[in-house]
């Protein structure tokens, strides 16, 4: 949001002393978080108020003027707007100047060119060259900037942003920050900040009472429920004439970032901006009636940025007996939107219900500034404050206007004010410094807090911008003194209670554990992805599992919680691999599984949220390895090396779409299943976009801190303290042939043999249709003597002898 110090300084006052880079600094510090502060004409620098002497064509060029300007020094310039003519005032950019050709792309610093053969010496500016179409709304592309009518002959040769008064401070303000103050958005409502903060007094929001002299239209407004809409006020006015608004309104306006349209929308828009309360402007001729009421199902209507919306029976509409009118809240329909014919408007000021209009907004993708306001709980007092001004602006915009109806207000609402009971030594105790009661009383008065001093306590009356939502109870009013106060104004100190350490957490350890191994170790690159997966991401995969549907989802193309991590891995990888390869990512994170039941919604419901495991999921891709599988295989055995758990990958006859049907694989400890590995199957492969081989890992890091939190007590054997020796071995057997049978029953022949590796599986040229090529590392040992290879010779014997017997296995050279 972007805030003008300007407009800040009509509603309190600040001497010139007070800097804007001070205000920001004291804002960062209690209130909100200020992440820029810029002047409005930084990027005018070098461009002037020039007026054009002569205009005369051009002697290469039928479409150019050759111009000589009075910048307070004779330049001349080549020029091909549309408009250009002699005795005009105009935007002259000098060489070192900033500009955008054409209004696009990035600026671009002037310099002394040749047009056609002649000289230029700077640019005479259109509005979207030097950002200014906002303020200059131009009629073709071609057109200058003409401040004949916008600036006097005395400006010529001086700084455009000192002519125009665009010499602002603008204060960027990030929106997450003030989410919970709705009071903050608007300048008004900072200006009270300020002003609490630097002890400074805050001017009145002076206001005219709406007086009607005549009731030429009979105005009706039903509120079909007031839970939705607290209040609802609304006038007509007739005589209206739209045209621009005062020059001082626009400028506010793009100060803060809103191109001025029309003096009655610029009015609204000025007022949001100001006192941070939305409003809406209607033709009064293009509507019979004022009904506020929840859409009907099915019902659609065209919005003023000409987007069609379905609507549901849970969005909140203005209406009149016919149709809709406006998506409440949010944004105004296009067919009671005012335009040059209207004469007679109705202005509305409404409250609406927080919630009803966060999930309008975010079901239909529809984020405006009026629904980033009125979600934050408004307070509904200031709906009256808003319409008055509105119409005192439009009585002196618009000479010879009158209110035509009766003034409604319809309102069914509550302030919860308190008062609060507050024992007075309550901040002592809970800041741990001693603030005088004075300072303290004076701190919670600034900020517009009304206190009865009871003795020992005092009765605190909160003011209704702060009732909607934030204060409701005596710590609230503790945080509010010590941010105007100063957070580095109180000391910090050691903590007075016993220290006690939390309850460790298996699987965020395993988390822990396993982004090491497979970052530092294994090379391997960690991802992260929202929970969330498409329908078209479901049917690629081929999981035909329930899914978790959201009601008010963040993306409209992804409404599902996902049920594994891979679909989502699979885009990474199909994206990355154009770029690099080997591609080796990993991501942890929730599945949710609602055909399993989950953790309770509250203590003691019967409610059951979807089973939600935490997963560890590697996905492995490389153009120039075949064998994925292998890579993932490694993967899993580092972990469970690292964990001193043994693992078996039992073959998994996979019915899983997404599984290859012979390269598939369960994780297996004793008798628990941990997880998956497995090869992408083909075709699911090439739907995600990858035409090589994938291998997947996939490990329920909830299943896997039960076995480790079992097997905490660790045996340790003494190492021996001879060498090992390595044998490698490659052979043919018939495909079905499982490793982690030839494993089992070589580790049985001598007790000499203490490891067994595999570590490549090769099927094609060179190989028999039916068999495959397995290679497998032997590790020896005897903890008592060097072995020597006479018997190392002799285990290896028996190996051969044992695969060729029970295998048919045959020894590759």
């Amino acid at each position: 949001m972007r805030i003008s110090f300007n407009w800040l300084k009509k509603h309190v006052n600040l001497s010139s002393s007070i800097t804007a880079e001070e205000v920001a600094e004291k804002l960062k510090l209690s209130t909100v978080e200020v992440e820029n502060v810029e002047s409005q004409g930084k990027d005018l620098e070098n461009i002037v108020v020039g007026k054009i002497v002569s205009a005369e064509k051009h002697p290469q060029a039928d479409k150019l003027k050759l111009c000589q300007v009075d910048a307070g020094e004779k330049l001349q310039i080549v020029c091909g707007g549309s408009n250009v003519r002699e005795g005009m005032l105009v935007a002259l950019a000098k060489i070192g100047a900033k500009v955008k050709w054409h209004g696009e792309g990035e600026l671009v610093e002037l310099k002394l060119t040749t047009i056609r053969g002649v000289e230029s010496y700077g640019m005479i500016c259109g509005a979207t060259e030097i950002g200014l179409s906002g303020m200059f709304p131009p009629k073709d592309e071609k057109e200058i900037i003409d401040l004949s009518e916008k600036v006097k002959e005395k400006t010529i040769g001086k700084p455009l942003a000192e002519a125009l008064g665009l010499n602002d401070t603008i204060f960027e303000i990030d929106n997450k920050s003030l989410s919970n103050r709705p009071d903050l958005w608007g300048h008004y409502g900072l200006a009270r900040e300020v002003a609490a903060l630097l002890g400074k007094a805050l001017n009145d929001y002076k206001i005219k009472p709406i007086k009607s002299s005549k009731n030429e239209i009979d105005l009706k407004v039903e509120v079909k429920d007031t839970k939705l809409c607290p209040r609802y006020m609304a006038v007509a006015i007739s005589g209206i004439k739209i045209t621009e608004s005062p020059d001082w309104m626009r400028q506010s306006l793009i100060a803060a970032g809103l191109r001025p349209i029309n003096n009655i929308v610029d009015i609204t828009n000025y007022l949001m901006l100001d006192l941070g309360q939305p409003m809406h402007a209607f033709d009064a001729k293009k509507l019979t009636n004022i009904i506020v009421r929840q859409a009907e199902k099915g019902e659609k209507m065209i919005l003023l940025d000409d987007v069609k919306v379905n609507l549901s029976e849970a969005d909140l509409v203005i209406a009149d007996s016919e149709k809709p009118l406006a998506l409440a809240g949010i944004m105004g329909g296009e067919t009671s939107g005012i335009d040059e014919t209207t004469d007679t408007i109705i202005f509305e000021s409404a409250n609406f219900n927080a919630a009803t209009i966060r999930k309008s907004s975010v079901r239909l993708g529809l984020r405006t500034d009026s629904s980033a306001r009125f979600e934050k709980s408004l307070d509904p007092i200031v709906c009256e404050t808003a319409l008055q001004k509105a119409v005192e602006f439009t009585l002196e915009f618009c000479h010879g206007a009158t209110i035509s109806s009766r003034l409604i207000d319809v309102a069914n609402f509550t302030v919860a004010g308190g008062p609060l009971e507050v024992d007075k030594n309550i901040f002592t105790k809970k800041l741990g410094v001693e603030i005088p009661e004075k300072d303290i009383k004076n701190i919670l008065e600034r900020l517009g807090f009304e206190i009865k001093d009871k003795s020992r306590v005092w009765m605190v009356k909160i003011p209704s911008w702060r009732a909607s939502k934030e204060i409701s109870i005596v710590e609230d009013l503790v945080e509010e003194v010590a941010r105007i106060y100063g957070y580095d104004n109180i000391q910090s100190a050691t903590p007075l209670f016993p220290m006690i350490p939390p309850e460790e957490n298996d699987i965020r350890k395993l988390e822990h554990l396993f982004r090491t191994i497979l970052v530092r170790n294994l090379a391997y690159d960690e991802v992260y992805n929202y929970a969330f997966v498409s329908r078209e991401q479901k049917e690629k995969f081929g999981d035909d599992g329930e899914y978790v549907e959201l009601d008010n989802p963040i993306s409209k193309e992804k409404p599902l919680l996902r049920r594994s991590l891979v679909p989502n891995m699979l885009e990474n990888a199909a994206k990355n691999i154009e770029y690099f390869s080997p591609v080796k990512i990993l991501e942890i994170g929730k599945v949710f599984w609602p055909d399993f039941n989950g953790p309770r919604t509250k203590e003691k419901s019967d409610e059951l949220l979807p089973r939600q495991d935490v997963w560890l999921s590697a996905v492995c891709a490389d153009k120039k390895n075949e064998i994925p599988f292998t890579v993932a295989r490694r993967t899993i055995e580092v972990i469970m090396n690292e964990l001193n758990l043994p693992v078996t990958i039992k073959k998994l006859p996979s019915t899983k779409l997404w599984m290859h049907p012979t390269r598939s694989g369960e994780v297996v400890i004793g008798e628990k299943t941990l997880g998956f590995i497995y090869e992408v199957n083909p075709v699911t492969a090439k739907k995600f976009g990858l035409d090589i081989r994938v291998g997947i890992l996939e490990i329920n890091l909830n299943e896997m801190a039960e076995i480790v939190a079992g097997s905490k007590i660790k045996t340790y054997e003494k190492l021996s303290e001879f060498p090992e020796v390595l044998r490698d071995l490659a052979f043919t057997v018939a495909k079905k042939i499982e490793h982690e049978k030839i494993a089992e029953d070589l580790s049985g022949i001598d007790k000499l043999i203490k490891k067994i590796e595999l570590f490549d599986v090769y099927e094609g040229e060179h190989i028999q249709k039916d068999k495959k090529s397995m290679a497998y590392r032997l590790t020896f040992t005897n903890p008592e003597k060097t072995l020597n290879s006479a018997e190392v010779d002799k285990v290896m014997e028996q190996v051969v002898v044992l695969l060729h017997k029970k295998y048919q296995a045959e020894i590759r050279a």
